[in-house]
């Protein structure tokens, strides 16, 4: 009796020492919006604030953060899934420290993961509860079913979109399938890629005229915006973050602002967290 009440005391101390973690989801209606090259900056922007990343690769079958960050994980989520590696075996370690869940590009059956799937990979990732501030989960674009779970079951949902007309329609179609489906009330706007900053208000208004219209309660945050700015293309090109190829850059300045407000981001652990993410992300039918 004494062992056992001891062992739960343990355990209580232990859950009360982990570091409470900010599960972030960063999103988009459409690709090619820059939704990665969000989550490749602001995780090393994060770590330039001392802050442990974890970059959990969502996009299943089209993995790009091994592209962008110029590395070779050599073994993904698909080796996890099948049982050849442990988790301590998959997690790479990026640049200035990020740890990255590499997904596997060119494999389809990782884009409808079957509940045996989620039930060993919510085993594995069972493990790194504790070890984190800020895991941000780069999720694929669209609505599909993997999307919106990893969407719902995050603490706070980051939505990219651009001045692209397309852009805008896509985003509006998945909050409103997260809001009507999912009962996600609340999303933080980065406009991307604006010629100004009345353009990146100009499409935050828009959004709001929308979901103030249409849907109910939904509430939209203006949470950053990044100018147009042809070294984007050219940091892709060279496989570096802007954080790495233009450090001293607008783009990079506002990647370090963006850190301080996700640090600063009061998500009141309203949704827990890994524990909670892992099991509504992947029990969920």
């Amino acid at each position: 009796m004494v062992d056992q009440a001891k062992k739960l005391r343990d355990e209580v101390a232990k859950q009360k020492a982990r570091r409470p973690i900010k599960v972030i989801a960063v999103t988009s209606g459409k690709g090619g919006v820059g939704k990665t090259q969000v989550v490749a900056n602001l995780a090393l922007a994060l770590r330039e604030k001392g802050q442990e990343v974890l970059i959990f690769d969502g996009d299943m079958g089209l993995a790009n953060i091994d592209i962008i960050y110029n590395i070779n994980p050599p073994y993904n989520l698909k080796h996890l899934l099948d049982g050849s590696k442990k988790i301590d075996d998959v997690l790479f370690v990026g640049p200035e420290g990020v740890k990255v869940l590499a997904a596997a590009s060119g494999v389809q059956a990782l884009t409808t993961l079957t509940q045996d799937n989620k039930m060993a990979l919510m085993d594995q990732l069972d493990s790194l509860d504790g070890q984190f501030d800020v895991a941000l989960i780069d999720t694929a674009a669209g609505i599909s079913d993997n999307v919106m779970y990893l969407n719902s079951a995050a603490q706070a949902v980051f939505v990219v979109v651009t001045p692209e007309p397309t852009s805008i329609t896509d985003a509006y179609a998945l909050m409103k399938v997260m809001s009507t489906q999912y009962g996600e009330k609340t999303f933080y706007i980065i406009t991307n890629q604006v010629k100004s900053e009345a353009e990146g208000k100009a499409i935050f208004k828009s959004l709001v005229n929308a979901t103030d219209q249409f849907l109910d309660s939904v509430q939209l945050w203006h949470l950053h915006n990044f100018p147009y700015d042809e070294k984007v293309r050219q940091s892709i090109t060279r496989q570096q973050p802007m954080l790495k190829f233009d450090q001293a850059g607008d783009i990079a300045k506002g990647y370090r602002e963006l850190a301080k407000k996700v640090i600063d981001l009061d998500t009141n652990q309203q949704k827990g967290g890994m524990q909670f993410f892992l099991k509504q992300a992947l029990l969920s039918r």
